[in-house]
């Protein structure tokens, strides 16, 4: 008999979003088939799962690349079907030269509805494909592409705001972090470059999301539009300064080491300005989201206090040698340009507290 019992860990399951609407388009697509008495309805719950989006939005520009794949993938399919035959050796045949013409128009994000097509098109043993098994095999895969925008338009509609400006914070943290190991050499060089290719790809995101939402924003159902623009304007200049932050960080990596051979009192300002920059910027962000309150003059009176430090690594400058002067331009350069964006985005936030 067992006098106690062991403990069992229990996984904790991360159902987000994608998970949650890919689940219901499974569903109601079998719901669908079932109720029509259509077979093979494991072909429209593929096509359900290939098409399904996080979003509406990212639904409706997807669907119309899906359609297109359709009518390409029908269109190899007879060709192939009635030039090669239906036998799997024909098939593969097709396939490839459909991935081929793929790749060539650059239409790689729905290759596999493609493919899916095609093998449900000729996949008719020797029967043939006539009209009314064409009709059947497209109606399973319209079911699927249908049941995945339903479930994207009237699922768990997901905030674009708060989305996006959790990106662009996530990014934000990183160049702090960055701007501030750098200027004191506190990271190994390996653990460095793999925090700066995660920040690239991270303002890549960001910015292919910010804008798909400015494209699709007039066929977007948004209730306040007004302070909805309000609020993309700001998170545009939130990602200029993201940008320019990264570029101050690789001339930062590439520069510093020579700064402070040249010149200990050139070094210094650079450090003092990039710590500076970094406060400026936080409290920036820490207002817009209301956690604290910033007295504009004490924020005026500190980018004054950055110009004032500027002006003393330009007159260190124009004391140098043009060699000298030529190793900190770079670095200059991307501090004023970072200096006056974040002073834009200082204007704006001041104007708008976050509200989502």
């Amino acid at each position: 008999m067992l006098g106690k019992f062991e403990e069992v860990d229990i996984v904790n399951f991360n159902i987000g979003p994608r998970m949650m609407k890919t689940g219901l388009a499974v569903a109601l697509t079998i719901l669908i088939t079932a109720t029509l008495g259509l077979n093979l309805a494991v072909v429209a719950v593929i096509t359900a799962v290939v098409t399904i989006q996080p979003s509406i939005m990212r639904s409706i520009s997807y669907i119309k690349e899906v359609a297109l794949s359709t009518l390409i993938g029908v269109t190899f399919a007879l060709v192939g079907a009635y030039t090669f035959g239906l036998h799997p050796v024909s098939i593969g045949i097709t396939v490839i030269l459909a991935i081929a013409v793929n790749i060539k128009l650059g239409w790689l994000k729905t290759v596999n509805i493609t493919i899916l097509t095609i093998a449900i098109i000729m996949l008719s043993g020797d029967e043939g494909i006539h009209l009314t098994y064409l009709f059947d095999r497209l109606s399973l895969i319209f079911i699927g592409i249908s049941s995945a925008f339903l479930i994207n338009a009237l699922v768990l509609p997901p905030n674009h705001k708060k989305i996006l400006y959790e990106m662009i914070k996530d990014a934000l943290d990183q160049t702090s972090f960055l701007l501030r190991v750098i200027p004191n050499k506190t990271m190994k060089v390996k653990e460095l470059k793999k925090k700066e290719e995660e920040l690239l790809k991270n303002i890549k995101h960001t910015k292919d999301y910010l804008e798909v939402i400015i494209d699709e924003k007039s066929r977007m159902f948004i209730r306040d539009r007004y302070n909805f623009m309000r609020s993309i304007v700001i998170f545009k200049q939130m990602l200029k300064v993201t940008e320019l932050e990264y570029n101050l960080i690789k001339n930062l990596e590439s520069k510093i080491s020579r700064i402070e051979s040249i010149s200990e009192n050139q070094s210094f300002l650079v450090k003092k300005l990039v710590a500076k920059i970094v406060e400026y910027h936080e409290n920036i962000i820490l207002a817009y989201e209301d956690k604290i309150i910033v007295q504009q003059e004490l924020q005026r009176e500190s980018f004054a206090a950055m110009n004032l430090t500027i002006n003393d690594l330009i007159n260190e400058l124009q004391q140098s040698e043009i060699e000298k002067w030529i190793e900190i331009f770079p670095v200059a350069t991307s501090i004023v340009e970072l200096m006056v964006e974040l002073q834009k985005l200082d204007r704006l936030t001041s104007r708008q507290v976050k509200d989502f």
